[in-house]
């Protein structure tokens, strides 16, 4: 083989390994569009106090950390001391090990600046359910 072969071959491999990264690259994984949209969704009935229908709408996982009388009273408390959401800084979506899909939503309260961390995996019907909710609050300065 002569070198102008090699130098043809050389390209076409570095061509098809650049294509290959570029679309891999701007490929989004689709689950995180649909985590995104059902974080939105609990984010929603967070901020209109339907703390109920959160807990009755999560995963299994979910519901066996604890009663729901007790997650509705915990964040019903959590919304008195921390006030009212008044903004939202920014959300992203991580996607993570074993098909999770963690959304956190940076945003202001009436007191505190919250972060506020949600993780989502598909059910076995393959609805993007809550697994696990955090909430971190930071006085406001």
């Amino acid at each position: 083989m002569n070198y102008g072969k090699q130098a043809f071959f050389l390209l076409l491999l570095l061509a098809a390994v650049f294509s290959g990264c570029k679309s891999t690259k701007s490929a989004p994984d689709p689950g995180a569009a649909e985590a995104m949209t059902a974080a939105n969704n609990v984010l929603t009935q967070f901020k209109a106090g339907e703390f109920s229908r959160i807990y009755k709408e999560s995963a299994a996982e979910f519901q066996k950390s604890g009663p729901e009388a007790k997650f509705v009273t915990q964040f019903q408390e959590t919304v008195k001391r921390s006030g009212a959401f008044t903004s939202q800084k920014e959300a992203k979506c991580d996607v993570g090990p074993n098909n999770t899909y963690l959304v956190t939503f940076a945003m202001e309260t009436d007191h505190f600046n919250s972060t506020l961390h949600m993780i989502f995996k598909r059910s076995a019907a393959g609805k993007m359910e809550l697994s696990s909710l955090h909430e971190h609050n930071e006085a406001r300065k």
